[in-house]
């Protein structure tokens, strides 16, 4: 199966996830680059990760490497711990190797490098990949330790022409995608890596994420993605995000059946049972003053997610669309 994923960093500015989370399987983001100073983070990365995590979308990180030692690529792989620790992390964290100060190294001392870097993420438990150009991974990562790691190839090209195993293809580098102002990378994906990173405990998942069931048949419930089937382990940005739990399915991976098949779901997946809002006694016309009335965020993108609830697509905060929401709000139907 083929996904189709994107690769973001600080220069993809502020990125409205709501909208991009319809058009991509997973993201990779960028944490920061080099040694672990905190001035050379990803001023992006905590908003793009918390964001990915709020609407389930899968990701992964990277790391843009500029070391030229062991000592320096150790100092870089502690970078990027430092930053995901408290990410569930469905992808690999990638060490960026296309440097021009790091192609001047030797061979040899590239690959030291990226097992440093790799070596200390697997002593705590991460899965490492790393990401370079066609060209170098033909003429500079060729020792025989790279194929101790999932690849991540960059060419911009119509195929791939590459005799090696890889799990990840970047094909452009002007790609749009709804919610992002300007170019952004565009990525073929291969593999499920969830499956490895669950069964071995790894990218901060545990025993905890296939916990016991919470909910019951008959819990109407908010969801951020499904399964098509109750033990599959690809994640898929459904057509609606809520239903009522209908079949449980016992020792399953995904146990909750949505409705008459809207898909499966299960203890991650679920955001919480829907509830529905209620204001009677409000006598203006301000979605916004009645929502803050009753103590809820009437925010932009809260009311975003309330209209999409609710089935107000495309909200951008017209008349109309308010007028709808505010009458749901008056009646007690207005789902939350």
């Amino acid at each position: 199966m083929t996904t189709d994923g994107i690769d973001v960093s600080q220069y993809q500015g502020v990125i409205d996830w709501e909208r991009v989370k319809n058009h991509i399987d997973f993201v990779i983001i960028r944490c920061g680059y080099g040694q672990d100073i905190e001035a050379q983070d990803d001023k992006m990365f905590k908003r793009n990760a918390d964001e990915c995590t709020r609407l389930g979308i899968p990701f992964g990180v990277y790391l843009y490497s500029y070391a030229s030692n062991e000592q320096e690529a150790l100092s870089e792989a502690r970078h990027a711990l430092r930053l995901i620790k408290d990410y569930k992390m469905a992808y690999p964290i990638y060490y960026d190797l296309e440097d021009p100060k790091v192609g001047r190294l030797s061979n040899e001392q590239i690959a030291r490098n990226a097992k440093a870097f790799c070596d200390e993420l697997e002593r705590n438990r991460y899965l490492p990949g790393i990401y370079a150009n066609l060209f170098w991974w033909r003429t500079k990562l060729t020792d025989p330790i790279f194929d101790n790691y999932t690849r991540w190839v960059a060419s911009y090209s119509d195929t791939l022409n590459f005799d090696k195993p890889y799990d990840m293809w970047q094909y452009s580098s002007t790609g749009f995608v709804e919610g992002i102002e300007g170019n952004v990378d565009l990525n073929y994906g291969y593999k499920d890596f969830l499956i490895e990173i669950r069964e071995q405990g790894l990218n901060n998942f545990g025993p905890e994420d296939n916990g016991p069931h919470n909910y019951k048949v008959g819990d109407h419930v908010t969801f951020d993605h499904v399964f098509i089937s109750s033990d599959s382990t690809m994640p898929l940005i459904p057509y609606m995000n809520h239903g009522t739990i209908t079949r449980i399915q016992e020792g399953a991976r995904n146990p909750y059946l949505i409705g008459d098949g809207l898909g499966w779901v299960n203890n991650e997946s679920i955001i919480g049972t829907l509830r529905y809002l209620s204001n009677p006694t409000y006598r203006g016309d301000s979605i916004v003053n009645a929502l803050t009335e009753i103590g809820v965020d009437a925010s932009m993108e809260n009311r975003r997610r309330i209209a999409m609830l609710n089935g107000i697509e495309n909200y951008q905060g017209s008349a109309r669309q308010n007028n709808e929401l505010l009458a749901l709000l008056k009646e007690g139907r207005l789902r939350h």
